[in-house]
């Protein structure tokens, strides 16, 4: 299982994840040997990091020998045995494995929300289901973040939906909607 150092050493991946961005080649190797010297070194043992470009995407896959995992960046993957169903055309920011758990976060169209909002609705069984609802809207400046939030039987599953920012938000105003789930055991 992942420590609580390691993220301190998750904060050295996004720094050479931003090197990786600027260089490519062997910057890319450079940048992936420290990355895993950097978790090694927090206590978790033996740790594949890979970072792969796409044109100005750079996603970074760090995997332990224990097959826990986390992708992080634009064209992360959907992580295995992830079960909540996820709407297509949204653009996963990152995904990952530990303890048996999953998660994934993911980003839309901002005028998607309420669709996601309904397909989640549907999924979970609506309110007379086994998942909870919980939905809020919040005054933020001079915008609106709504947020939608279903937890599953016992707590060991939680859907969210939510207004967000996507990384070309500018002038500080949501313009993204985002999935995040978590799915325990």
């Amino acid at each position: 299982m992942m420590k609580p150092t390691t993220a301190f050493a998750v904060l050295m991946v996004v720094l050479a994840m931003l090197a990786a961005a600027c260089g490519g080649g062997s910057s890319d190797e450079v940048a992936e040997q420290l990355t895993e010297k950097l978790l090694e070194s927090s206590g978790d043992g033996s740790v594949d990091v890979d970072i792969s470009e796409d044109g100005d995407d750079v996603t970074v896959n760090i995997e332990t020998e224990d097959g826990e995992s986390i992708s992080l960046g634009t064209g992360a993957d959907l992580p295995e045995g992830l079960e909540i169903p996820v709407p297509d055309g949204g653009d996963v920011m990152a995904s990952g494995s530990q303890a048996g758990a999953v998660f994934v976060s993911i980003t839309y169209e901002r005028d998607r929300y309420d669709e996601l909002v309904e397909f989640y609705e549907s999924w979970t069984g609506g309110s007379g289901g086994e998942w909870d609802l919980q939905s809020t809207t919040m005054d933020v400046g001079e915008d609106t973040q709504r947020s939608s939030s279903w937890y599953g039987p016992e707590y060991t599953s939680a859907i969210i939906v939510s207004d967000c920012f996507s990384r070309e938000a500018s002038e500080g105003k949501f313009n993204a909607a985002c999935v995040t789930i978590t799915q325990g055991e």
